[in-house]
């Protein structure tokens, strides 16, 4: 079944591309470019020609502007085109609402859907038909938006109901759905959104715990620690159990020294709770394992250094506390 969607996607994406191709096509057969329009079709061929060669992931973000200046260069260049112009307007706003967050796919929406209905209206003037456009766009915009918005959520939905990604003690996302969750963290930066930093927490002299007062003890103390965390982290955090005693945090859109800050919170208050735990810090930069690594050897050194410490991965910000 994963296999078939797979084909369906690419199938549709490259039907995307050459509806577009033959979009464009048609309005150089039905209104030839000449002098300087020619110019424009060669600078939009190129951005056009970027898009496609950055993927299904980062086309949309290149798309939105390339697709959306296009339109309004030939709503300007053919004004007898102004309203087939404007029935491919939707398109932009689909690449916007996938392309970027809601905020900014909202701004950009409004910002090109503006600056075509301004250059129609500027060839063509008001009339009848350029009010009905102008009532639509706000109207597709929306429902593009709307469109995103329930896809990520079912997407969602069907990743945590697919997966038995459940730490059965705790409660929390185990290793396998952080390391998933970490995966698709590391493809929105690469769409061009701010780092993450991930933080490994781990409970100072477990074993103690429950070789002097028994498993049933480290259990509650596990479940006890794991309702602290979720209570006490940022909306939007994911706070997961990595295994045995140690937790890991992953922090979207966080640098390290706002991570570092967040976690030395977290160290204080399960200090007040009678609980010692170290802390590891690092920041995404580019590569998941190293990633990892970083923040294993913070850990690491905070246990050496005397443990119930926050320690940062080397060569961030201010470097290591």
């Amino acid at each position: 079944m994963a296999d078939l969607e797979g084909h369906l996607a690419r199938g549709l994406y490259l039907f995307t591309w050459a509806g577009l191709a033959l979009g464009v096509g048609l309005q150089v057969a039905a209104f030839p470019p000449r002098g300087l329009a020619l110019w424009g079709y060669g600078v939009f061929a190129l951005l056009f020609l970027l898009a496609f060669r950055q993927g299904p992931r980062k086309a949309p973000r290149l798309l939105t502007h390339a697709l959306g200046g296009y339109l309004v260069f030939e709503a300007l260049r053919v004004p007898e085109s102004g309203y087939l112009v404007g029935f491919w307007s939707p398109a932009v706003y689909l690449m916007a609402a996938f392309g970027y967050r809601m905020e900014w796919a909202l701004a950009y929406g409004l910002g090109w859907g503006t600056l075509l209905l301004g250059a129609i209206f500027l060839r063509q003037g008001l009339s009848l038909p350029w009010l009905h456009l102008a009532l639509a766009q706000p109207i597709l915009l929306s429902l593009a938006l709307l469109l995103a918005r329930f896809r990520e959520l079912k997407g969602q939905v069907r990743f945590w109901q697919e997966q038995a990604l459940t730490d059965p003690l705790t409660g929390l996302p185990n290793r396998r759905a952080l390391e998933m969750a970490l995966r698709r963290e590391a493809a929105r930066v690469e769409r061009g959104e701010a780092a993450f930093s991930l933080v490994l927490l781990d409970l100072d002299d477990f074993k103690k715990v429950n070789d002097q007062k028994g498993h049933e003890e480290g259990d509650r103390l596990l479940k006890e620690v794991a309702r602290y965390l979720v209570a006490h982290v940022r909306q939007g955090d994911l706070v997961g159990r990595w295994g045995g005693e140690e937790f890991a945090l992953l922090l979207p859109h966080t640098h390290a020294l706002q991570a570092d800050r967040l976690a030395e919170r977290l160290r204080l208050g399960l200090e007040a709770l009678g609980v010692s735990a170290s802390f590891g810090v690092a920041t995404y930069r580019g590569d998941l394992e190293d990633l990892f690594r970083r923040a294993d050897r913070a850990l690491y050194r905070a246990k050496e250094g005397g443990k119930n410490r926050v320690v940062r991965a080397t060569g961030e910000d201010q470097g290591s506390r």
